[in-house]
């Protein structure tokens, strides 16, 4: 009997996909569990239908996102640290980051999505990763001047 899932079956598939099951397991286990419905034209037909809206989506999503990505890596952010016999002290902050990017840029980015850095206590160039939607990782650059 062919089946539609609406929840992921273990050794069988994911949810919406289509399964070919024995009558007794589908019968007894899998729609009294409201783990799959029959898979009639009409529903076969609506499931593909839903699926293209939802890729369609995705794909909007994921342009967004793309976009996203390349705004914040056109940016060069500079910050200054105070710098007493070739020692630089202090450090910046991710929260320092975040809330400049927030100011002067309208960029709201939570300090969570930096992933592992070194600390900015040197004076230099960083180039500091944020995990955005989709897997799509972006590249900050920020430089720290001696002042």
């Amino acid at each position: 009997m062919k089946m539609i899932l609406l929840k992921d079956v273990k050794n069988y598939g994911k949810k919406d996909d289509i399964v070919e099951v024995s009558d007794g397991y589908a019968r007894n286990y899998l729609i009294p569990q409201k783990l799959a419905i029959v898979a009639t034209k009409d529903d076969v037909s609506h499931l593909r239908v839903r699926q293209k809206k939802e890729e369609q989506a995705t794909k909007e999503d994921v342009a967004k996102v793309e976009q996203f990505k390349k705004q914040i890596e056109d940016l060069n952010m500079s910050f200054a640290l105070v710098v007493k016999n070739g020692k630089p002290f202090g450090s910046v902050s991710l929260t320092q980051i975040c809330d400049r990017l927030k100011k002067e840029y309208n960029i709201d980015i939570d300090k969570r999505k930096f992933e592992k850095h070194d600390n900015l206590n040197k004076v230099g160039l960083y180039y500091l990763k944020i995990k955005l939607d989709h897997k799509i990782v972006a590249t900050l650059k920020i430089n720290i001047e001696g002042k």
